[in-house]
């Protein structure tokens, strides 16, 4: 028993969870999910607006008219930063309700529930940009989409360190260190 009275799989579970909520936030709110750079001129795009830059002028435009594609991409990417935030919240009263491990059961459904919402959103965007720009075949995907994946992979191994603790807590299991 390290980390306050819980395990370390617990206290990296929890550091896990707060990364992977940043980064999905920096890649939810990053306009660089695709970058493209032809004779000088670089476009990049994310969820909200597409930016253009030549020599020393750049400049950004929200999209004048959102399909509906991208509004479930905008919808699923908000709703994966809401439960990875409340799976942090979850995780934090599980500090304070020691023995409670419904509440750690909590947190784990919902880094779960994120990732997959979050999968979903990086999914549809990948299929689907094309749509958005002229010529897709010039663009490729930059670190907001990077960002997003990597928060999915941090959300489910934040998930696994969890249920690592459940089991060691469990008393029906011989991983019990007591």
């Amino acid at each position: 028993m390290a980390c306050g009275g819980n395990s370390c799989y617990f206290g990296f579970g929890l550091f896990l969870l707060i990364l992977g909520l940043v980064i999905d936030v920096i890649g939810v709110a990053s306009p660089y999910w695709i970058l493209a750079d032809e004779d000088g001129v670089k476009v990049n795009g994310g969820l909200w607006q597409m930016c253009t830059s030549a020599s020393d002028v750049s400049e950004c435009s929200d999209f004048t008219k959102v399909q509906d594609w991208l509004k479930a991409v905008r919808g699923f990417g908000i709703l994966g930063i809401l439960l990875l935030l409340i799976a942090v919240l979850t995780a934090f009263v599980r500090i304070c309700m020691k023995d409670r491990t419904c509440v750690l059961v909590f947190t784990i459904v919902l880094s779960f529930m994120a990732a997959v919402c979050i999968v979903i959103s990086v999914s549809v965007f990948g299929k689907k940009y094309n749509t958005i720009v002229k010529n897709s075949s010039i663009f490729s995907f930059h670190y907001a989409f990077v960002s997003c994946i990597l928060s999915i992979i941090i959300s489910v191994i934040a998930g696994i360190f969890m249920i690592v603790e459940v089991a060691k807590r469990s008393p029906y299991t011989s991983m019990t260190g007591r």
